[in-house]
């Protein structure tokens, strides 16, 4: 990682503590008297009785693009009860209402001949603007990003038409178009039932309907503001401006409550499978989702163990992992099956993560899509086969290090744009990792062997306690046979199979999935997230 700068105003907290078991560390953002990571050192800080904002600064002369990230440690889980979906109102409506000197009509044609946006993603537990210029365009386009974040409009048109288009995204985008989305939001109400990461960051029809204009500028004083910042800028910016940026944003108003958050409730334990059934008529296909919340974030040494599994289980987007293998390559069941250490949203087009989704409570969780209603239980029976034949009979040394070698390599590529290299930089201060996350997973997995490998896997992942979201036409009846324990029909092929991928079919139809139908749930998708 190239060098990076910052400034050093009063410490950022970013939870109280998280409850990752012995190994792991809060998640908190370096303040005066915590090292900082490798690689990090201070910049000149503006006069003391000019406040500022923490800054990363990744300065690369002759860059053609810079690249800015604002990044609040405030999300989804910051909406007040009954008003879910307020934060991502309010930044979105920041984000695209105007500012106080340019109508939105204004700002789009000002920020037009620079190919640009402002643009903004709300997570649980936090909430980034974002935005790339070329250098030549830095010092038109970056009043207006100030300006966006300092003075935005929010006048009632601006957020009459945002909550107009976030109710759409709800009700018509996420629960009606996309199938994939939608049992991954259905697997968290799942694990979360009653926790602050219970409804999506797009909020309930409820919460959206009774959120008003004065509440967006209330919930913007109380959680977007300059205690809960921290700013990062990569590219080729002019030496002088980090340190403006920094100084401008301090700006700001302070938060009410400083840095401190609520600390989070812990997420519902469960027992055995809990399955909730997203019953869709209009859905051509099933996706599934399932997982569990556990102990485990970055700031945990067996992290990068952890997340090794999961890669070679079923790595994002990649043909390398072991479920693509068994379930679209062996038997051709469907597009993708992946598997996660924490939670992911994929960057743009890319097949890589998008940074600055930190979230203080992790989850393990496995996606199959989409795949034909006639073979859902066979793929659901499947994915679990292979995760829990893998999880007990280890992944072999060979194995271990021929992947090794391949994840290194691909992760390698994770860093090379500007916006994503600050976007790192600023998770690594979030989870107070002393180290790069990259150059921290990459050390640890030349370390992995099978034992330790298998040792770390089962200190946090099970097969027993886990939550299932399935999204598919005829719900009632895919619960009916889940509840009942009917064994799946094996696939129908188009062509023959190998003997040894029938043979292990029969295996995978006997697999066991115990299913209590007291722990099974129908919804119509018509109702998820109304309140």
């Amino acid at each position: 990682m190239k060098r990076l700068a910052r400034l050093l105003p009063p410490a950022l907290s970013f939870a109280a503590a998280v409850a990752c078991g012995p190994q792991a560390r809060p998640l908190s953002v370096p303040g005066p008297t915590t090292a900082h990571p490798a690689g990090y050192s201070p910049i000149d800080a503006p006069p003391p009785t000019a406040p500022s904002v923490r800054l990363l600064a990744n300065r690369t002369p002759g860059a053609k693009v810079v690249a800015l990230r604002v990044v609040f440690l405030a999300g989804s889980a910051d909406d007040p009860p009954g008003k879910e979906g307020l934060t991502l109102l309010t930044a979105t409506t920041m984000a695209t209402s105007g500012t106080a000197t340019l109508t939105y009509p204004e700002l789009l044609a000002r920020l037009y001949p620079f190919a640009a946006s402002i643009d903004v993603h709300v997570d649980r537990d936090e909430t980034v603007f974002s935005a790339e210029v070329t250098e030549p365009e830095l010092a038109a386009f970056y009043p207006l990003l100030e300006e966006v974040i300092l003075a935005p409009r929010l006048d009632a048109e601006g957020f009459d038409r945002v909550r107009a288009q976030t109710t759409s995204q709800l009700t018509d985008d996420l629960r009606g178009g996309d199938d994939e989305a939608l049992g991954k939001e259905a697997l968290q109400v799942l694990l979360y039932q009653g926790h602050p990461y219970g409804h999506p960051a797009l909020g309930t029809e409820r919460g959206l309907a009774a959120s008003t204009l004065a509440d967006v500028k209330a919930q913007r004083a109380r959680v977007l503001c300059r205690d809960r910042v921290v700013v990062g800028v990569a590219g080729g910016f002019p030496e002088t401006f980090a340190a403006k940026l920094a100084t401008d944003l301090g700006a700001l108003p302070s938060c009410p409550d400083g840095s401190q958050r609520t600390p989070l409730p812990a997420p519902r334990k469960l027992t055995g499978f809990h399955v909730l059934v997203v019953d869709k008529p209009s859905a051509d296909a099933t996706a599934i989702s399932m997982g569990y919340s556990y102990d485990l974030t970055r700031a945990s040494t067996d992290f990068p163990a952890v997340a090794f599994f999961t890669d070679y289980l079923g790595l994002h987007r990649q043909s390398s992992g072991r479920l693509y293998e068994e379930l679209r390559e062996k038997r051709g069941l469907n597009y993708g099956d992946f598997a996660y250490a924490e939670h992911f949203e994929q960057d743009g087009g890319s097949t890589f993560r998008l940074p600055n989704v930190a979230r203080r409570q992790e989850l393990f969780s496995m996606w199959l899509r989409p795949v034909k209603s006639r073979d859902a239980l066979f793929a659901l029976h499947a994915a679990l086969h292979e995760y829990a034949t893998t999880l007990t009979h280890h992944i072999p040394q060979a194995e271990v290090q021929r992947y090794r070698t391949f994840l290194t390599r691909h992760t390698t590529l994770e860093e090379l744009t500007p916006s994503r290299r600050i976007g790192y930089a600023i998770d690594d201060l979030t989870y107070g990792l002393s180290r790069p996350y990259l150059d921290t997973m990459h050390d640890a997995w030349q370390k992995l062997d099978e034992a330790t490998l298998a040792a770390a896997a089962e200190r946090h992942l099970q097969t027993s306690d886990m939550g299932v979201a399935i999204v598919a036409k005829d719900g009632a009846a895919l619960a009916a046979a889940l509840v009942a324990g009917t064994p799946p029909q094996p696939p129908r092929y188009d062509s023959p199979r190998p003997p040894e991928v029938t043979a292990a079919d029969r295996d995978i139809v006997r697999f066991s999935v115990p299913v209590s139908v007291d722990n099974v749930r129908v919804v119509a998708a018509s109702d998820l997230f109304r309140e």
